[in-house]
């Protein structure tokens, strides 16, 4: 009597070699020790960017654009001065991904003249402010994983989690960056009355 062999689906698993692949090509590179503030900045900048809808593959030192409209943001590979018409939104900064997969950005001149855009982004800052000032351990925050996001927007997230991850190693040791409680990361921001918002 022969034995059924049973089929197991993807035996090779093959489709998770392109996302072994994806993963490796957003391996933080130049990572670096950083302020608190500068450290805070650059996951709320990220954190900022990587909240707006895209389906393309971001990659380093490429020019991004972000947009505004209708309480939702937009990343697109068009520039400002290219939309004929039907712009997707209020054109708000031009986003670079670094090496270390953290995100700058240079944001127009006159944002601030926009009262919905500064709500806006007081209230994100707020929020963000908010979500880490309890006793968890800091690297628990980090976006490792973000069900909701779309692929590409969940590589870059797991991307900046481990950027941020290495650069607390690099400044406090790998024991200390892991007892770090979230609250303790904001006592910069309380004596700096500026933005969170990172601006080349």
């Amino acid at each position: 009597m022969m034995t059924q062999i049973q089929k197991i689906a993807n035996p090779q698993g093959k489709g998770l070699v392109n996302v072994v692949d994806d993963l490796r090509s957003y391996e933080p590179i130049h990572v670096k020790a950083k302020s608190a503030h500068q450290w805070l900045a650059d996951y709320f900048t990220s954190s900022l960017i990587l909240s707006a809808k895209y389906g393309f593959k971001p990659i380093v030192a490429k020019d991004y654009y972000l947009y505004f409209k209708n309480a939702e943001w937009k990343l697109s590979l068009i520039e400002p001065e290219a939309w004929k018409s039907h712009s997707p939104g209020t054109y708000f900064a031009t986003c670079n991904l670094n090496p270390d997969m953290s995100w700058s950005i240079e944001l127009v001149d006159d944002w601030q003249q926009d009262p919905l855009l500064v709500k806006t982004i007081y209230e994100l800052e707020s929020a963000f402010v908010d979500s880490l000032n309890n006793e968890n351990f800091l690297l628990e925050n980090l976006p490792f994983y973000l069900q909701h996001l779309s692929y590409y927007q969940r590589l870059c997230a797991n991307a900046l989690a481990r950027s941020l991850k290495q650069s607390l190693e690099i400044k406090l040791g790998k024991d200390n960056a892991g007892l770090l409680e979230s609250k303790k990361m904001l006592t910069e921001l309380d004596s700096q009355k500026k933005l969170i918002l990172k601006n080349n």
